[in-house]
C-alpha cells in the first residue's frame, strides 16, 4: 500500500510506501510486547500483574493498527464487491483507543509499584459498582440475582490471584480519563512535561478522533459525507470516492505514530537488548517522518527522549 501524506504548512502532496513501516513495525512491537511480558517484571519492583497489563495494552494498539491495514488493504478495496470506504471511516474512532493506550502505559510508568496497582484496583472498583447499580435495578430477579453473585464471585476470584484485598479496593480513588488528568494542574498552575506532551493530542487532527467517536457534528462534519454517499449528487461521488485513498494515509500514519510512540516509550523505560530494537526504532522514526503528524511528536518529545535514555542507531 502506497500512501500519500499532505505537509500542512505547505499544503505539498508526500508519497511514501507503507511497506517500509506497516509490517516491520508491526514485527517491533510484537518484540516489546514479548519483552513486557517475560522480561518487565524484574525491572518493575511492582506486582507482576503490571507487567500483564502493560502487554496487554500494548496488544490492544497493536491489534488495531493491524485492522486498519486489513480492512483496508488493496486487494480488498479493490477487489471485494461488498466493500464500502465507510467501513474504513467508521472504525476511525478507534485510533482514540491508542491514544488512551499510550496515555495509560505512560502514567504507569511513571510509577510501577503505585500506579500499576491503582490502575486495576479503580477498575475492580468500577466493576463492582456496576455490579451494586445492575443490583439496584434489577435485584430480585432469578436470572440477574444469579448472574450478579456468579459475577461477583468471579470479582473476588480475581481479587485473590492478585494479592488484593476488597478494603483496597474499596479506598482506591478513581483512575482518572485522559481529560481529567489533563485538567489536573500543578500546585501554583501549569501543567508537568507529561501533560504538556499529551496535550498534544487534543489539538488540530487529534481531537477529531474523540468528536467522530462521540457523534458530535464536529466529527462528523469531517467523515459524514461516506456514510451518505449515495445521497449525495450522482457527480460527486466520485470525487468522494478519490478522496478516500488521502484521508486514508493521513489515518494510518497517525496509528501508525501511535504505535511506535508506546514502542519508543517502553524501551525507553526497561533498556530491553536484543533484536536490535533501537536500530529498528529509529528505522521506523524515519519511514515516517514524511507525515506532519508525526515530525511534530518526534521534534516535540522523542528525539530528546531518545537522545536522553541512549536509544541510538
Amino acid at each position: 500500500m502506497a500512501f500519500t501524506v499532505v505537509h500542512q504548512e505547505q499544503d505539498t502532496d508526500v508519497h511514501a510506501d507503507a511497506s517500509t513501516f506497516q509490517k516491520p513495525l508491526i514485527q517491533l512491537a510484537e518484540v516489546l510486547a514479548q519483552k513486557v511480558k517475560r522480561e518487565a517484571p524484574a525491572f518493575l519492583r511492582a506486582p507482576a500483574f503490571v507487567a500483564v497489563d502493560l502487554h496487554v495494552l500494548m496488544r490492544q494498539a497493536m491489534y488495531t493498527y493491524d485492522l486498519l491495514f486489513y480492512l483496508n488493504a488493496d486487494e480488498r478495496r479493490e477487489n471485494d464487491c461488498y466493500w464500502k470506504n465507510a467501513y474504513g471511516v467508521a472504525v476511525l474512532p478507534l485510533i482514540r483507543n491508542m491514544i488512551d493506550a499510550l496515555y495509560n502505559i505512560t502514567v504507569i510508568l511513571q510509577n510501577p509499584s503505585v500506579n500499576g496497582p491503582w490502575f486495576r484496583l479503580s477498575g475492580f472498583k468500577k466493576t463492582l459498582k456496576a455490579f451494586e447499580e445492575d443490583e439496584a435495578r434489577y435485584g430480585g430477579r432469578q436470572d440477574w440475582d444469579a448472574w450478579i453473585a456468579k459475577s461477583r464471585d468471579g470479582l473476588n476470584d480475581q481479587l485473590r490471584a492478585n494479592g488484593l484485598k476488597m478494603d483496597d479496593v474499596l479506598a482506591a480513588k478513581p483512575w482518572p480519563t485522559l481529560g481529567q488528568y489533563l485538567r489536573d494542574e500543578q500546585p501554583g498552575g501549569g501543567l508537568t512535561p507529561h501533560q504538556a506532551f499529551l496535550k498534544t493530542f487534543t489539538y488540530g487532527h487529534w481531537r477529531q478522533y474523540s468528536a467522530i467517536a462521540h457523534g458530535g457534528f464536529e466529527g462528523l462534519l469531517q467523515v459524514g459525507m461516506y456514510f451518505i454517499t449515495d445521497s449525495m449528487p450522482h457527480e460527486d461521488r466520485p470525487q468522494i470516492d478519490a478522496a478516500y485513498p488521502r484521508l486514508l494515509s493521513a489515518h494510518i500514519a497517525r496509528a501508525a505514530v501511535m504505535l511506535l510512540c508506546i514502542v519508543t516509550e517502553l524501551q525507553a523505560c526497561f533498556h530491553f537488548d536484543g533484536a536490535s530494537i533501537n536500530e529498528r526504532i529509529h528505522k521506523m522514526w524515519n519511514a515516517l517522518m514524511p507525515a506532519f503528524d508525526v515530525k511534530e511528536l518526534f521534534d516535540e518529545r522523542y528525539a530528546q527522549l531518545m537522545k536522553d535514555k541512549g536509544i541510538n542507531p
